[in-house]
């Protein structure tokens, strides 16, 4: 199903977090009795600590249903109108608002007094992270007026304006990072109190503005280049992302993957994604060496199953054999248990038979074809998974889609090849995770064959563009968010399997806004469609992407 067990997961389970809030909705009212804040609103580092984890689990969160609509996960609903309710981004708002951008704001004084320029820039950072996230999948959102405590009806801002306040916030975090400190944060759970690692991020945030007003702004790719040029973004070993932990328990701090697919009676919830799976087990003539790391199957065939596997006994849908589009089964005796995007048909008792995620990012098992049935919650690596919010692998990317648009300098494919390479070593780097996988008889394809492969197709090819966001997307696996807004800047991949119904209404342009927000704001008014394009997207509201 569609909705995805929002578990909320936490590291250090020895620090008194400061969230001043629960998962219930809420509107953006954010003055509070200063008489009622909890003693903890006065340390810096507990305000900072909650920011930190809180903006881990909205990254997670967002990216799910990013990933949903691209196909990096199977999304439920065969109309995009309706397939996200109102009230389906509720927690990730209220987390934005009430637990990283208020905290942040409530540190913020305190931290300036205090000469805590550290924590000033982390949070400066991360709200800028924040905002532009909000801004990729609302639109126009609440901003200037929404914290300063003042107004109970904050006003939206353009997003064009949102995101030039987030540039402002990455130049100050710069500043603040250069200088000096009376004191550090207690914790840094991304860099370990690396400012050189934290520089370079604000540097690439800025980057991804950049690409992402490309279409908008013609000065975007020369803006772009120029911070390219200065040399000063992350790289290997400086990937940011956040690493979850392996306690089940008092509080649970594995990956929310890992807990919604490893249960005692197999997969709790979700599906895997279909054209994924088939995208890397048969899009070229090699299978992709990430394939056992990303999924675990359960089962070593997917038979023909009225109960089990409804659409084995269905034709496909026409535009899907016009297509070319694989449909229901990956390769028949494949073991692959997925579904097909849009699919809505209820669960079956399949939970001990379906693909489940792997050992990356979801910390779980590495497919050593052993068809073991998921039967505990202590498997593969235990959850010991990541969230990678910006990876080395994304800036590579990153540059060769600027190479390729209007403006754009250096070799695209030389530097696909080498998100590619990022992504395929970081991937391998997980085996260690998993103690019990048995790499006996595993034969897993060279990284130099599949790198030569995908430069072959990229020589070939006539829109090169395509071949570069095929292979982002793979890379991409665990982070939605920058696939969805690859897709609404690209409209690739062109091979995107569609949605399984023929009309399935306008694609996602920018999904609605929560229901506990239009609810209780007079000034957020909730759109008539989800057409709606976001400012940077000026690419056709009807028509596009053309894999809908």
């Amino acid at each position: 199903m569609k909705n995805i067990i929002k578990t909320v997961g936490f590291l250090i389970a020895t620090i008194s977090l400061v969230t001043f809030s629960s998962c219930e909705t809420t509107n953006l009212e954010l003055t509070e009795n200063p008489n009622e804040l909890p003693l903890s609103a006065s340390n810096p580092d507990l305000l900072l600590n909650g920011v930190q984890l809180k903006f881990a689990n909205t990254m997670q969160y967002f990216g799910n249903s990013g990933a949903e609509v691209t196909r990096l996960k199977y999304m439920f609903g065969r109309d995009y109108q309706n397939a996200y309710s109102a009230s389906f981004f509720n927690t990730e708002w209220e987390f934005s608002y009430r637990s990283i951008l208020k905290n942040i704001r409530l540190m913020q004084p305190i931290a300036e007094e205090k000469g805590l320029k550290k924590h000033l820039a982390i949070g400066q950072v991360i709200e800028a992270l924040t905002i532009v996230t909000l801004v990729d999948y609302f639109g126009d959102i609440p901003y200037s007026e929404a914290l300063d405590g003042t107004n109970l009806n904050p006003k939206l801002d353009a997003g064009k304006d949102v995101y030039a306040a987030a540039l402002v916030l990455l130049d100050k975090a710069i500043v603040n990072f250069n200088a000096t400190a009376t004191a550090n944060p207690s914790i840094d759970f991304y860099y370990n109190k690396s400012w050189a690692k934290w520089i370079k991020l604000a540097n690439t945030v800025k980057m991804k503005i950049y690409l992402q007003t490309r279409l908008v702004d013609a000065t975007a790719i020369s803006k772009f280049n120029t911070l390219v040029s200065a040399g000063s973004f992350i790289g290997t070993g400086e990937d940011f992302e956040f690493q979850w932990g392996t306690a089940n328990a008092n509080p649970d701090s594995r990956h929310p993957e890992y807990v919604n697919n490893y249960t005692p009676s197999g997969v709790g919830s979700g599906y895997q994604s279909n054209w994924l799976m088939n995208e890397m087990r048969n899009g070229k003539s090699i299978v992709d060496p990430r394939t056992r790391f990303y999924f675990y199957r359960q089962v070593g065939d997917t038979p023909v199953s009225e109960q089990d596997l409804t659409c084995t006994v269905q034709p496909a849908p026409a535009h899907y054999l016009a297509g070319g589009h694989v449909y229901c089964r990956i390769n028949n005796n494949a073991g692959y248990w997925g579904r097909d995007h849009g699919n809505n048909e209820g669960t079956p008792p399949d939970s001990q038979k379906r693909t489940a995620a792997g050992l990356y990012p979801a910390g779980g098992r590495f497919d050593d074809s052993s068809f073991k049935a998921i039967n505990s919650i202590t498997l593969g690596a235990n959850g010991q998974g990541i969230t990678p919010i910006i990876l080395a692998s994304t800036v590579d990317f990153w540059r060769a889609e600027a190479a390729l648009s209007p403006g754009g300098t250096g070799d695209a494919k030389a530097f696909m090849l080498a998100g590619i390479s990022k992504s395929l070593a970081k991937v391998r780097g997980f085996i260690s995770l998993d103690k019990g996988a048995n790499l006996a008889g595993i034969t897993i394809a060279t990284d130099a064959s599949y790198l030569t492969e995908v430069g072959t197709l990229y020589n070939n090819a006539t829109t090169k563009l395509d071949v570069v966001m095929t292979e982002f997307f793979i890379t991409l696996y665990g982070n939605g968010i920058d696939a969805y807004n690859a897709y609404r800047r690209t409209g690739l991949p062109s091979r995107l399997q569609p949605n399984i119904e023929a009309n399935p209404g306008k694609f996602i342009r920018s999904f609605l806004y929560p229901a506990s927000e239009t609810g209780s704001n007079p000034n957020v008014k909730q759109k008539v469609s989800v057409g709606q394009r976001v400012f940077w997207d000026n690419n056709p509201e009807a028509g596009f992407p053309t894999a809908n």
